[in-house]
């Protein structure tokens, strides 16, 4: 299978959607696990959070029908592309 191509040029709507949607549910996700962290003292219950967190962005994503490598690497582009975050922040206000 071909390298996603991050290129804005090439990049679909439909993916910048997929992308921006997932990212929106994430970070309600990291939202939600870090006001229940705030309130564990143990370390171990700290961690079965974050990680029950990982497990929860994971499976956003998946649903989006798209790999976690894909993502990270939209999520990338966008660093340096101001029109292609702004694009990925208008979808990720869709699901907020």
């Amino acid at each position: 299978m071909a390298p996603f191509q991050t290129n804005q040029a090439t990049m679909s709507q439909d993916m910048v959607t997929r992308v921006g949607s997932a990212a929106g549910r994430v970070a309600k996700i990291q939202q939600d696990y870090a006001t229940q962290a705030e309130s564990e003292t143990a370390t171990d219950a700290r961690e079965a959070l974050a990680s029950r967190a990982r497990a929860a962005a994971e499976r956003v994503i998946d649903e989006q029908g798209i790999s976690i490598d894909d993502y990270n690497a939209v999520l990338t582009a966008a660093e340096g592309d101001p029109d292609l975050e702004q694009r990925l922040l208008d979808a990720a206000r869709e699901v907020l």
